[in-house]
């Protein structure tokens, strides 16, 4: 790898901690934010493939498990200048429960739609230059239970919390296979990993 590419690797997302010689240091080094009406939740690391990247609209599909969604880099992170088809991504976060479900339109596929917001205290003790983001899951929804609910978003399935009795109530009146959205906060970093040399 020339000298110029790692550089630009290094600097690629501002807002993220990157070191070239850092190796993957599992879940966040098990951050931990208090999330309102949750507590403790522990910071999850999933980390992607990089497969297009479209720096205009900063669109970025990403890949794992045979799975590939597209994801926004938000401005904070900086140019995508630098980011490649291939390049790994550690996708840091921490969410808050659902707010608010509703029915998604038919034929409708899963997808994410996310809204950068502020930090209005959903999230404390949050570790600096993450972003906060309104996230609306198109996803089919497979069970409640015990104050979780499953469903298979655009990443597979995945399981989120709920605490507000209405949208509990909501989502014990669907049925496995209903296609939802689903409503939450995200806490969000995202980190490139760099490429050995």
């Amino acid at each position: 790898m020339s000298m110029s590419r790692r550089v630009a690797l290094a600097t690629l997302f501002s807002g993220a901690v990157l070191a070239p010689t850092m190796s993957f240091i599992g879940p966040a080094m098990a951050q931990v934010v208090s999330v309102r009406g949750l507590g403790p939740v522990t910071v999850e690391t999933a980390r992607v493939r990089v497969v297009s990247v479209d720096p205009q609209t900063r669109n970025v599909v990403v890949e794992r498990s045979g799975r590939q969604w597209r994801i926004t880099v938000p401005d904070a992170f900086g140019s995508l200048t630098a980011l490649r088809r291939r390049d790994r991504l550690d996708i840091n976060r921490v969410e808050s429960a659902v707010v608010a479900v509703t029915r998604a339109a038919p034929g409708v596929k899963p997808d994410i739609m996310l809204t950068e917001t502020v930090n209005d205290g959903t999230f404390d003790n949050l570790p600096a230059r993450w972003v906060i983001r309104r996230v609306t899951v198109t996803a089919e929804f497979r069970r409640i239970d015990r104050g979780m609910v499953d469903y298979v978003g655009p990443e597979g399935p995945r399981s989120i919390r709920v605490v507000d009795p209405a949208v509990i109530s909501s989502l014990s009146a669907l049925r496995r296979g209903d296609m939802i959205n689903l409503v939450f906060t995200e806490a969000t970093q995202i980190v490139l990993t760099p490429r050995r040399l």
